[in-house]
């Protein structure tokens, strides 16, 4: 149906892939010259994939990158391979998790070492709302779980005095769930959105990965 780029899960190479539709899926397939063909899923439903095509537009860039040129995804930074400036940024400020999730797409239950990021500076704040011609209008806090750093509440502050459009945290809600308090504090400090994990009603899809929940006490 279309031409794009994709990587090989293998080596991570950049490789050319195509979008196609077939038995009523949008499928990406793929090959790497050292690691053979790959074909996956790309859309579910291919009705709703052309909807969203419809809405495809490249921008004319960002007049103002940072970082490397034109090395996606291995060391970009807001780079001249862009199409269009940042329309969410994502900012991971921990890796520690109050859960052990096995389909974490984080991968936090396996981390050895729990280490807190460091404060996000105002200069990283300042450098996406200074991007032209349009200033970064969303930021969203990940992790690990935002919420197991007690300084989220002044996090989302800092957010708030760029005066960004939307202020998200991606979070499993356990934390806020437990705490009337915290949910006040985060949403008087400016925060637009929570973005809860969601993977399903019940445990079957966690048993399809063979893996089981563990829920741990800190």
């Amino acid at each position: 149906m279309r031409s794009t780029k994709s990587l090989c899960p293998e080596c991570l190479a950049i490789i050319d892939a195509s979008i196609i539709e077939e038995n009523g899926k949008m499928i990406l397939e793929k090959t790497c010259a050292r690691h053979r063909y790959f074909k996956d899923i790309y859309w579910s439903d291919p009705v709703q994939f052309k909807r969203f095509e419809q809405y495809l537009h490249d921008g004319g860039g960002v007049l103002n990158p940072s970082g490397s040129n034109g090395n996606c995804p291995h060391s970009c930074g807001i780079c001249t391979s862009h199409k269009t400036t940042t329309i969410l940024a994502n900012i991971d400020v921990t890796n520690r998790c109050n859960q052990a999730y096995p389909v974490c797409f984080a991968n936090a239950s396996a981390s050895v070492i729990l280490r807190t990021i460091p404060y996000p500076d105002k200069a990283m704040m300042q450098l996406l709302r200074n991007e032209k011609p349009v200033p970064c209008p969303a930021v969203q806090f990940a992790g690990g779980e935002p919420t197991m750093r007690d300084d989220i509440v002044e996090i989302v502050k800092m957010a708030r005095e760029f005066d960004f459009t939307q202020i998200q945290i991606a979070t499993n809600g356990i934390k806020l769930s437990r705490s009337l308090e915290l949910y006040r504090q985060l949403n008087d400090a400016g925060l637009h959105t929570v973005y809860l994990q969601f993977d399903g009603v019940t445990e079957e899809p966690i048993s399809r990965t063979g893996a089981s929940m563990h829920f741990p006490s800190t």
